[in-house]
């Protein structure tokens, strides 16, 4: 569990710190502690964390205005409220607080409070699994609660696409004008627009086919359409949840750096061939790349060298023309003494380069190759 602690003085955040992670009930980390409520505000969205406990009377804001604050932009976090007054219990339960505690805090008050956290955060856990979802990762895709794929069946091409457009900026309203401009620039606005409202209707008509507990809304005065999603998850907002609240890469936590790793199943859209998907599908390539060298490395630093070669090979599998992962695996194959993998990686690598990019292996990875070959005929010759 996730916490972030909340209070302008030091000394009860260090009290309520040494209960929380004393009790036996939950396993809490805490992720962000603050005396300065503003500070604690610009930071919780990048924290996402499961339970914040703060304050209440605080200067400039004080704890009740810094929860709905941070529920605008963080609806399914709880909030539990720590003071030394009781007149604001009825405010604190309004605004949605799981519980309000008294200062100074008891250990058995503490512990109440973690059971009634433990059972919130897995009725959570239940309703997320048993969601729908909709899968862009790969392509456009219904999940249905038990991991059942289902690819949609679209009237027109158009309406897929553009379905998917408002789908993946499902957070922002998308404007008509712009939806007109990016998919019927070279058509009669007249035309243009009645062909939008068709594509509309047949986008709703689909997603009712299907089930689907999502809404497309028309704004005010024609200006474009939200998106709502209702119980649906979409699995690249899921995955970015999980990269960001991940801790940092231990031999304690490797395991879940793993399990986030391998739920980026392939490239955004990638079976789509938009144009306007291009730069989201880098920007989440790049994410995922990022964290992939980080998991590498760190299982090479820790001599982990089969988990490293299964990350660099799932690398290999989604990018294929991508050179480093050949060296990378021909160089762990060679720490395991694999004299065949690293002449396979090595062959594969020439052979993907030519046919693809009609290019040669680069001068570090012929050289290094060279090298080896060298050291390993003279290993040869040593044993005869």
């Amino acid at each position: 569990m996730r916490v972030v602690l909340i209070d302008d003085e030091k000394l009860p955040i260090s009290l309520l710190k040494k209960s929380l992670l004393e009790n036996e009930l939950l396993k809490i980390d805490i992720v962000g502690e603050y005396n300065d409520p503003i500070e604690a505000y610009e930071n919780i969205k990048s924290l996402q964390p499961d339970v914040i406990f703060s304050d209440i009377e605080m200067p400039v804001l004080n704890g009740l205005e810094l929860a709905e604050k941070i529920q605008e932009i963080q609806p399914s976090v709880e909030i539990v409220f720590i003071t030394g007054f009781d007149r604001y219990a009825i405010d604190a339960f309004n605004i949605h607080a799981i519980d309000y505690m008294l200062k100074p805090v008891q250990k058995e008050r503490v512990h109440r409070t973690l059971a009634r956290l433990q059972t919130i955060l897995s009725d959570k856990q239940m309703q997320k699994s048993n969601s729908t979802s909709l899968q862009l990762f790969g392509g456009l895709k219904v999940v249905t609660s038990d991991g059942q794929e289902q690819s949609m069946k679209w009237r027109t091409a158009k309406a897929k696409e553009i379905f998917s457009y408002i789908l993946s900026r499902h957070e922002k309203s998308i404007s008509r004008d712009m939806l007109l401009e990016l998919f019927w620039s070279e058509v009669d606005i007249e035309k243009s627009i009645k062909q939008l409202y068709t594509t509309i209707y047949t986008i709703r008509k689909t997603l009712k086919q299907y089930g689907l507990d999502v809404q497309i809304s028309s704004l005010l005065l024609d200006s474009g359409y939200q998106l709502q999603l209702g119980s649906v998850l979409v699995d690249v907002d899921e995955w970015i949840k999980q990269l960001k609240a991940l801790p940092n890469l231990t031999k304690d936590t490797y395991e879940e750096h793993e399990r986030v790793f391998n739920a980026y199943k392939n490239h955004f859209l990638m079976d789509c061939d938009y144009i306007w998907a291009e730069s989201e599908r880098e920007r989440l390539k790049k994410m995922w790349r990022q964290h992939a060298s980080q998991l590498s490395e760190f299982y090479i630093q820790e001599q982990m060298y089969e988990r490293a070669i299964a990350v660099e090979k799932k690398l290999q599998l989604l990018d294929v023309d991508e050179e480093l992962q050949y060296f990378t695996l021909m160089k762990l194959y060679d720490i395991l003494n694999n004299a065949e993998a690293v002449e396979e990686q090595y062959t594969l690598l020439k052979q993907v380069l030519e046919e693809q990019l009609a290019i040669e292996p680069s001068k570090e990875v012929t050289s290094w190759y060279q090298q080896w070959q060298n050291r390993r005929k003279k290993k040869l010759q040593n044993r005869i």
